[in-house]
């Protein structure tokens, strides 16, 4: 029950973490082009969203390849959320395969 318990949290703090982390690189690209220096955006914002990540799977992982496991699969589907979601809806992105 407690290893459950665990792995929920982990699941739950991938999520959260895979939420933040392409959240922030959503943002950072959207204001790449009005920036006076870009570079300094791109690379402040991933050492930035990388150091947290990691921090926090750190915090969550405790040693135990399970959490591991189970706190990227939360980060994955974030990831998959954030993509449906947040993708362009233009007609001219959308492709149609015909038979």
């Amino acid at each position: 029950m407690n290893n459950i318990f665990h792995l929920l949290i982990a699941l739950i703090s991938g999520f959260s973490l895979g939420i933040f982390y392409f959240v922030s690189l959503w943002v950072t690209v959207r204001k790449l082009p009005t920036t006076q220096m870009p570079i300094r955006l791109f690379i402040g914002s991933y050492l930035g969203r990388i150091s947290i990540t990691l921090l926090g799977f750190y915090l969550v992982i405790n040693g135990h390849w399970e959490r591991a496991l189970v706190g990227l699969l939360g980060f994955l589907l974030a990831r998959i959320l954030l993509v449906n979601r947040l993708q362009p809806k233009s007609k001219y992105l959308q492709f149609k395969i015909e038979e």
